[in-house]
């Protein structure tokens, strides 16, 4: 389990996080907004993403929460710029990174619904690929990820290096 656990760890945080910020910072405001042909914003979008983490997040602590509502309808829109954006991101998967650190250190073996932690990678990584190729197409932009190392050989690299997973919680 503590491969899984590595392996999620690393995609989630040294994988989609880059590309994520990397793709944003490129947008004006007003890009991030746009709601072409009744679809969602780019920043709307984002935001998705967040909420979703941040759910997962709070079941690590508590993994009886309920919440009133689904996100699949959850795209706000808050013209806001792309640096404050950023700085969502950046909060919501740090926030993140250390839930699932104390979850996965515990020694009272706090339990992670490996279905929900599957969920939240694929999720992540499939609106990650909604927002960079609609940033490439409206920047006409070419990001090359994978020349510039977020590849999936310095991923897997990363991985088997890393001996454990108490260094994600800042020991």
């Amino acid at each position: 389990m503590q491969l899984v656990f590595k392996i999620t760890y690393h995609r989630m945080y040294d994988h989609y996080l880059p590309k994520l910020l990397q793709t944003i910072q490129v947008l004006h405001t007003e890009e991030l907004w746009e709601q072409e042909k009744g679809m969602n914003s780019i920043g709307g979008i984002v935001l998705h993403i967040c909420e979703h983490i941040k759910r997962n997040t709070a079941r690590y602590a508590n993994p009886d929460i309920k919440f009133e509502e689904g996100i699949e309808e959850y795209f706000p829109h808050l013209d806001i710029s792309s640096n404050p954006l950023c700085s969502i991101i950046e909060e919501t998967f740090a926030n993140w990174k250390r839930a699932f650190a104390k979850a996965v250190n515990s020694k009272n073996k706090i339990e992670i619904d490996i279905h929900s932690l599957f969920h939240l990678v694929e999720h992540t990584g499939y609106h990650l690929g909604q927002v960079v190729d609609r940033v490439k197409r409206i920047r006409g932009t070419k990001f090359d990820f994978c020349q510039k190392g977020l590849n999936e050989r310095n991923l897997k690299d990363m991985i088997e290096n890393d001996s454990d997973l108490s260094r994600i919680n800042g020991q």
